[in-house]
């Protein structure tokens, strides 16, 4: 389907992609056939089982009554506008020629249970966010806000991560680098407005690089007694030609439905495991 610069897809089209989950969902669910014969000689097998558990969103968000193409309103095209030639800090240190085994910073952060890897709250993990579906809430997307006089604090359920976020307008004064940034809030009307910058550039994923300068402010807007419209603003002139905007839906929990304490691979024992063997690869242990 070419989209463009089409923002919102039509009842029937959006109809037509929840079809199309649901066929995936049910395939992904079944049962397998016990008497299968073994996978061919040299064959790729996966790790999708392992995932299989999740619950896989099947509904479209509405944003302001669209169903969205893209959560990016602004360019209008909906797409990032990378900057051609960009380099985060891992294509850096590849260039140096650190290779992917070399050591635990080649590997990504939320492989290393140090953050939820986005630098932007709910975005893209595991479905990113909807507005539910049957089987229950998705651990990616569930938060709790909690707001005194002084700091706006968001936890959320998944990685246990969360932000304090200080009520003041004042700049961010932090002498350091931090994951998720160091944020600073305050209202403007109806909306709670934050701004957050000193992001660890290791922070960069595939889902949105960048780099030391990464900048994010977003709006939390109440639009209803059970929804909020995040809209959020990514800067970083070392990885994109331009500020992009999006919109994201938030709608309150149903409340028979709880955080739990997440647990990210418990122990971590593939990292080591990995360094290790490369350890050995490199002298010739391995064959």
């Amino acid at each position: 389907m070419h989209l463009g610069t089409t923002q919102g897809y039509s009842e029937a089209q959006a109809q037509s992609l929840v079809d199309r989950a649901q066929i995936l969902d049910r395939a992904r669910v079944a049962a397998l056939d016990p008497h299968r014969s073994a996978p061919a000689t040299g064959g790729i097998i996966d790790q999708q089982a392992d995932g299989n558990y999740e619950i896989m969103p099947t509904e479209i968000a509405r944003v302001r009554g669209e169903y969205r193409t893209s959560f990016i309103i602004d360019p209008e095209n909906g797409r990032m506008p990378i900057l051609p030639g960009s380099r985060d800090i891992y294509a850096e240190w590849r260039e140096q020629g650190f290779g992917r085994f070399d050591g635990p910073e080649m590997r990504g952060v939320l492989e290393r249970c140090l953050s939820p890897g986005t630098q932007v709250p709910l975005l893209g993990v595991f479905g990113g966010v909807g507005t539910g579906n049957p089987g229950g809430d998705n651990p990616v997307r569930n938060i709790q806000i909690v707001q005194n006089e002084n700091y706006v604090v968001i936890l959320g359920e998944y990685f246990s991560m969360v932000r304090i976020i200080r009520l003041s307008d004042e700049t961010t004064n932090y002498p350091g680098d931090k994951w998720m940034g160091d944020s600073v809030a305050y209202y403007e009307g109806n909306s709670l407005m934050v701004y957050s910058n000193n992001f660890r550039p290791e922070q960069s994923t595939g889902i949105l690089r960048s780099s030391g300068a990464f900048e994010l402010s977003e709006e939390y807007t109440r639009v209803s007694g059970n929804e909020l419209l995040l809209r959020y603003t990514v800067i970083d002139k070392n990885m994109y030609s331009e500020p992009f905007t999006a919109e994201i839906p938030l709608r309150r929990m149903d409340p028979k439905n709880k955080l739990y304490e997440y647990a990210c691979h418990e122990g971590n024992y593939s990292l080591p495991a990995m360094l290790r063997a490369a350890r050995m690869e490199e002298q010739g242990l391995l064959k």
